[in-house]
């Protein structure tokens, strides 16, 4: 029973490490030395020895709490040209590391993961019947997705939606201008609004590793946020211009890629935030782009009805599609299909290696735009938010569609996203709250 709780625990302080090392990266490099000298210099703050820091970076052992806290502190405490500014003990970028070093140390003590296994294996005093157990199981297997209780959203509205890759998060775009985090289960807000744009923030993406999370809004420029402590990576990307609508990272999370009014397509990469390239869309306005799943392909649709392709390889033009109006573009996970959202309430489906002829085309009964489209991690579903608050689930092998159209109570549904197993479908719109359902079991068959 000790090897994998020392086998866990050891990955875990590896990681501490490395953020600490990412850390101390971001804030100049000081040397160890130069780090031990100013904790000295703060007000109640613990001593540091280079010998114990040494240790930290390298992951060898974890300090005491008052110590990690001293150089967490430290580090914060200065930014990367070495000028001094005020963080407090009880700052809220703090608690994620207190957090970190308590699960560490619950992991490093034997009779505490006992405690909490014993405490974790007492019944809840509410338990779910078997029957009633039955009954959902036998509706998710007939393709009925299941309703959930609606999260209440901090914002007037919502354009957009994405869950972080580990699930712990949901980011919501609102219309007050700031970025917020949500449990995706409980709805409770995990940090305090992430404020930049100007105006309504119309996308978010997070990075493929979950590190950084990205947003675009009316208010012009893209911002970087380091989800370890939730605040701003320098400030907002330099370049861009107009108001933007869309962003996507690559899949290999170096580069961010922007697009909306203006005719270009802004890159930059994330670890030196420079912008490396714009691209040339064609079109005075793209709402939508999209990376292969395996990085060889870029995708924007354009206000001109066409779907533009581009080799980051090179960057040069690979496809250029009419489509018709389209409002969204999403890639299927195996990065054989495309499917775009279409302004008279279809969705189709592309073939983005030779897309010439749809490969099959799905239609809305309502036949109002549909505004997003996401498919499922494992590629079994594709699920469409309409603009007349309705979202619709469809089997893309097939097109049929699975059940009814979903009747949130929302006016108008702008954005809508799965969760990163699969088991949750989360859509946002013209309306407070958070719509959420238990996808089906069918693609799971």
């Amino acid at each position: 029973m000790s090897t994998p709780n020392k086998t866990e625990f050891t990955a875990e302080l590896e990681g501490l490490a490395e953020e600490l090392r990412r850390l101390r990266a971001d804030r100049g490099s000081p040397t160890l030395t130069k780090i031990v000298a100013r904790a000295a210099a703060m007000p109640g703050a613990s001593s540091l020895s280079v010998s114990a820091l040494s240790e930290a970076f390298s992951g060898k052992r974890l300090q005491r709490v008052d110590s990690l806290m001293t150089l967490v502190r430290t580090l914060l405490s200065y930014d990367e040209d070495g000028n001094r500014r005020s963080i407090p003990r009880a700052a809220p970028e703090m608690e994620v590391w207190r957090s970190r070093w308590r699960g560490l140390d619950q992991l490093r003590s034997p009779s505490k993961r006992r405690s909490s296994a014993v405490t974790a294996a007492q019944p809840p005093s509410h338990v779910v019947s078997p029957l009633a157990l039955r009954v959902l199981t036998e509706d998710l297997v007939r393709g009925y997705a299941l309703p959930l209780t609606p999260l209440d959203g901090p914002a007037a509205g919502h354009d957009a939606l994405a869950f972080s890759p580990d699930g712990r998060y949901l980011a919501l775009g609102g219309s007050d201008g700031a970025v917020h985090l949500q449990d995706p289960v409980t709805g409770q807000a995990v940090a305090g609004p992430l404020a930049g744009h100007q105006g309504i923030v119309r996308d978010v993406a997070f990075s493929p590793d979950g590190r950084l999370l990205a947003s675009s809004g009316d208010g012009g420029p893209v911002w970087l946020w380091d989800m370890t402590f939730r605040s701003p990576v320098g400030g907002s990307l330099p370049d861009s211009q107009g108001a933007l609508d869309s962003v996507a990272f690559s899949p290999d999370g170096r580069l961010l890629a922007a697009v909306g009014f203006g005719q270009y397509v802004y890159l930059w990469d994330t670890v030196t935030r420079e912008m490396i390239t714009t691209l040339d869309i064609g079109s005075p306005r793209a709402d939508a782009l999209a990376f292969s799943p395996d990085g060889t392909h870029l995708a924007a649709a354009t206000s001109d009805g066409s779907l533009r392709l581009w080799s980051p390889a090179t960057w040069e033009v690979t496809g250029d599609v009419a489509v018709g109006d389209c409002c969204d573009i999403a890639f299927s996970p195996d990065g054989n299909l495309l499917a775009s959202a279409g302004a008279d309430g279809a969705v189709r489906l592309w073939d983005h290696l030779a897309p010439v002829d749809t490969v099959r085309v799905m239609m809305s009964a309502s036949a109002r735009a549909v505004s997003a489209v996401a498919f499922s991690p494992d590629g079994g579903l594709l699920a469409g938010a309409m603009m007349d608050g309705t979202v619709h689930l469809w089997d893309p092998t097939n097109g049929q569609p699975l059940s009814d159209p979903f009747h949130a109570p929302l006016t108008e549904a702008y954005a809508v996203a799965f969760s990163p197993d699969g088991g949750l479908l989360a859509a946002v719109g013209h309306d407070k709250t958070v719509q959420r359902w238990i996808t089906p079991a069918l693609h799971a068959a």
